[in-house]
């Protein structure tokens, strides 16, 4: 493969020769502008650093700390990306998309070049909303999704206009049971969750590559899955990681991702930030190739306020971690993570060490909690989510963007289930204690929604915040956020509204807006199927998502 540096060439001089076959005007040594960067155009509102790989410390075989007056060298590299970061910043805050090139990534002149026109295509896209039209004369365009109701042919269309200015169509058919009085959008996304038949769409073309580190069973990737075929794209599921078994075949079911590891993320991601690839990391990279979207929901358990045992600092929070590491040794374009709110005061700082790992490598990072509410989602449920990537992105901006008129109810999202026949564990609730089944009794009979402190085991009948515990659900209202204890009182509000009994499995899924149409018949434990539903991620948070940042 011949390098993209010539002889007696510098690394700036070489992109500026790629710049150049592209057909991108330029201007460079930006000395008015944070950083002085080496290569910039102020009518785009993009920047280009370029870096030797030793003087700003990147984490290469270029690099290493000399072995002679060592603090002194990990102070000045320390101080050197320190200043490197806050200049970016610096410059994002004016505006401007920002890509950071190394010097050894530009020893493979087709990598660095695909790199460069990704990085430019985006940056335009997301700084003037411009697209290359056949004259290479650009126009203004907007990523917009319309929702259409076809009452003549009893059907609903989603038409999603591309940067490129393409539009694609998914449409589906009415099903029995659904209002047409509500608008064309909550019609489209109830019939999703309720059709177990395939929408129609034009064929796709393309592939987006993603790589899934904390699978589950698939929340994520089933939003990105939906994102692609709103785009007119095929999803290609490269890389599914997780340790939970039971979660990683119904994975594989929907999925059939092309290297599913059924290990822990340690053993395939076994280097600390900034290491040399160790021989597992290297034998996973040629195995998956290239990867356009990495999703990750790492663990949240020892995050979470629920528990009162490891909160804040728990070991499996440092997993969030493995996140940069995959970016630094995979590169993908993209990345989207998520977790609890509470991530942000695990006493280990793996969210901060994410965050600056990830702009030194060149990512443009955003983070914000969500309430997936906002999104339709029928459950008042929060989530810390992070986004990595080579163009800028407001989190707050896209969820502004698809969020709903109004909250979707538990009525909307599960009362034609009340009829389905029990049978299948998905659709069987838990057996209940003697004790709680004379607490959801009385709940019925006197039509109340919080259970009396009398009728509450005897360490909650004193002053006390576990108001939800043993709780009726309204079918007027959202849900409480659905967990693995969907199926016990004690857990949360997680009776039904009408039937004396818990969620089953398939309406705790339908909450967490999981489709008919997913598979989860090669469950064979209740306890599994409730970990992963509870574990999962909401659908709709990853395709909004991915339907802004893949396009």
């Amino acid at each position: 493969m011949a390098s993209v540096r010539q002889a007696g060439t510098t690394p700036e001089l070489s992109v500026q020769r790629i710049l150049g076959s592209l057909g991108y005007r330029f201007s460079v040594k930006a000395s008015d502008l944070p950083g002085t960067p080496d290569i910039i155009n102020r009518a785009s509102r993009w920047a280009i650093f370029v870096h030797g790989c030793f003087w700003h410390a990147h984490s290469c075989y270029l690099w290493k700390v000399p072995k002679t007056n060592r603090k002194f060298w990990k102070k000045k590299f320390d101080d050197n990306q320190r200043r490197d970061r806050a200049k970016r910043r610096q410059l994002r805050n004016l505006g401007y998309s920002v890509l950071t090139l190394w010097q050894c990534q530009l020893k493979n002149e087709i990598k660095a070049r695909n790199k460069i026109l990704n990085f430019l295509i985006k940056a335009s896209a997301a700084n003037n909303h411009v697209v290359v039209v056949t004259d290479r004369k650009p126009r203004l365009i907007e990523v917009a999704t319309a929702y259409r109701f076809n009452e003549k042919g009893n059907s609903v269309s989603r038409i999603v206009t591309r940067r490129d200015g393409k539009r694609f169509e998914t449409r589906r058919d009415l099903i029995p049971g659904i209002s047409t009085k509500q608008d064309a959008r909550t019609i489209f996304d109830q019939i999703f969750l309720r059709s177990t038949k395939a929408a129609w769409h034009a064929p796709l073309s393309g592939a987006l590559r993603t790589a899934d580190l904390f699978s589950g069973c698939g929340g994520l990737s089933l939003g990105v899955r939906e994102a692609s075929t709103a785009l007119g794209k095929r999803f290609e599921s490269v890389l599914a990681v997780d340790n939970d078994a039971p979660s990683l075949e119904v994975y594989k079911r929907n999925f059939n991702p092309a290297v599913p590891v059924d290990q822990d993320i340690g053993s395939v991601l076994s280097g600390k930030i900034g290491d040399r690839l160790k021989s597992e990391e290297r034998s996973l990279l040629k195995r998956i190739g290239l990867i356009d979207i990495c999703l990750a929901g790492s663990p949240c358990q020892g995050h979470s306020d629920l528990n009162n045992h490891t909160r804040r600092k728990d070991t499996r929070n440092e997993l969030y971690g493995r996140i940069a590491r995959f970016a630094e040794i995979a590169e993908p374009t993209h990345i989207i993570a998520e977790n609890v709110p509470t991530l942000i005061h695990g006493k280990d700082r793996t969210l901060d060490g994410t965050i600056a790992r990830l702009e030194q490598l060149g990512y443009s990072v955003d983070i914000t909690t969500v309430n997936l509410a906002d999104l339709g989602v029928p459950q008042r449920r929060k989530r810390h989510v992070l986004i990595a990537s080579t163009q800028s992105i407001s989190i707050d901006d896209i969820i502004k963007k698809h969020q709903v008129s109004e909250e979707r109810t538990l009525r909307w999202a599960i009362a034609d289930l009340a009829r389905r026949v029990r049978g299948s564990l998905l659709d069987t609730p838990s057996k209940l204690h003697p004790d709680n089944v004379r607490r959801v009794e009385y709940l019925m009979k006197h039509d109340e929604y919080d259970l009396p402190n009398e009728l509450r085991p005897i360490c909650h009948q004193n002053d006390h915040s576990y108001v939800s515990m043993y709780g009726r659900l309204r079918y007027s209202e959202p849900a409480q956020t659905i967990t693995s204890g969907f199926g016990s009182p004690g857990q949360g509000r997680y009776i039904h509204p009408t039937r004396s009994t818990t969620l089953t499995p398939h309406e705790a899924a339908r909450v967490q807006f999981f489709p008919d149409v997913f598979d989860f018949s090669v469950v064979e434990s209740r306890g599994a199927l409730a970990t992963m539903i509870g574990n999962a991620v909401p659908t709709s948070l990853s395709y909004v998502l991915g339907l802004e940042i893949l396009c």
